[in-house]
């Protein structure tokens, strides 16, 4: 009978695939050895009384789990700094700037795009009511009309000290913002910063001649004026 039960364990091990058995090489695979783990792996969870010569078994006792500490968490590359946007440089006096009229400020100091930047313009030679002065607003509302959107060409006279550039500004037909303004009535020539212009200087007498815009007042408060008297009050 022991010849035929050999013959048969033989045989199933010649047949089944690996781990098949219930019991790996070493173990007394000829009786039971229990199992927890549900992969049938001989002495596993610590049965060393049954299969003391196992893997899993030293000693003839169960080996302690090992708790590997948790893999640490990748490394983040540091973010890479923002470049900062390129900065124009400020035209040199008499040259020229080319771009479109982005903003107005008040009705003789508008902006324009150069190379992706604002860049603040001061009209040469004039000098528009305030903002909160007599026809300040309509001035503002103006210029607005004649350079909003539009393409202009600055001429840099100077800057002054607030560092805007202060120049003369024309649309692509060759209309000069500060005559326009002159000729409406809307601004003073600024004999102080521009005494040799005398275009300025006839432009002013006909709108003066004929009552137009803040000449209508019959005692018009130069600009200049009111920012003192706004000082002193």
């Amino acid at each position: 009978m022991w010849r035929r039960l050999l013959a048969l364990a033989v045989l199933c091990d010649l047949l089944l695939p690996p781990g098949a058995l219930a019991h790996q090489a070493g173990c007394h695979w000829l009786h039971s050895c229990p199992s927890d783990r549900g992969n049938y792996v001989c002495g596993d969870l610590g049965h060393c009384g049954e299969c003391p010569d196992n893997q899993f078994c030293q000693a003839g006792q169960p080996q302690q789990a090992m708790t590997l500490p948790p893999a640490p968490a990748p490394l983040e590359a540091p973010p890479m700094p923002a470049a900062d946007a390129p900065t124009p440089k400020a035209p040199m006096i008499d040259t020229s700037i080319t771009g479109k009229t982005v903003a107005i400020v008040d009705g003789d100091t508008l902006e324009v795009l150069y190379e992706g930047t604002p860049v603040r313009v001061r009209l040469y030679g004039i000098d528009a009511p305030e903002k909160h002065q007599a026809f300040g607003r309509r001035a503002k509302r103006y210029l607005r009309v004649l350079a909003w959107q539009h393409e202009v060409t600055v001429t840099v006279r100077d800057t002054d000290r607030d560092g805007r550039l202060i120049g003369e500004v024309r649309l692509a037909d060759g209309r000069n913002f500060s005559q326009e303004l002159v000729k409406a009535g809307l601004a003073w020539h600024d004999g102080q910063y521009a005494p040799q212009d005398t275009v300025l200087q006839q432009l002013q007498a006909e709108a003066q001649a004929a009552k137009r815009g803040l000449w209508s007042d019959p005692q018009p408060v130069p600009p200049w004026t009111f920012r003192r008297e706004e000082v002193t009050r």
